[in-house]
């Protein structure tokens, strides 16, 4: 009875009610929407049940948190301009999930997941050292130029096998063995002069 009388008073203050209940009324749509996006971003490209998602489901998990984002900047607009509620968290959270929104995008996600070289190349960053020496010697065994760059920066790897491994592939690349008995920083220094040498090395 009390609201109705101050509203009859203050009709900004019924307008701020009424939007207030209004809002309330999104907090359900909220959790559905994040709690959709969350699932199609977390199996998108994979499965549930051993059944693969269709390709639109990488799609489809931008949409509804951009959906989401939207009814969340309402909310929490709404709730600030009535005072029940921080200006400048509220505007930070609306800027936290358009970042999440942006990394939500599938060219975003395939450009971080994405790294470059071919398989060689990135075997011979793996944190297992057997994988990299294993890469490094392979990467010799194509004779392929490219490998170049990446065998270098092994010969200064924390494991001795990897290290011999990227000295013998360069070997076997260059043709002969410009650090005899030499490794780490000062090998590398040679060998990268000797593929500038070559035109193997920018």
């Amino acid at each position: 009875m009390s609201d109705a009388v101050d509203g009859l008073r203050d009709p900004r203050k019924l307008r701020v009610r009424v939007g207030l209940a209004f809002v309330r009324t999104l907090r359900p749509a909220l959790y559905v929407l994040l709690v959709a996006s969350a699932l199609l971003t977390f199996w998108a490209g994979s499965g549930i049940g051993g059944r693969a998602l269709p390709r639109w489901a990488a799609s489809a998990a931008p949409v509804l948190f951009a959906v989401f984002l939207v009814v969340f900047a309402v909310y929490r607009l709404a709730l600030v301009r009535a005072k029940k509620y921080p200006a400048a968290m509220g505007l930070f959270q609306i800027g936290l999930g358009a970042l999440v929104w942006v990394l939500l995008l599938p060219g975003t996600r395939q450009r971080i997941g994405r790294e470059e070289g071919d398989e060689v190349q990135v075997l011979m960053r793996s944190s297992d050292p057997r994988v990299r020496a294993l890469a490094a010697e392979v990467a010799g065994d194509r004779g392929n130029p490219r490998y170049a760059a990446d065998l270098v920066e092994r010969l200064d790897d924390n494991d001795p096998a990897v290290q011999r491994a990227a000295h013998a592939a360069l070997v076997r690349l260059l043709g002969t063995d410009v650090s005899p008995g030499e490794e780490g920083p000062a090998a590398q220094q040679k060998w990268r002069q000797a593929l500038r040498a070559r035109g193997w090395l920018g």
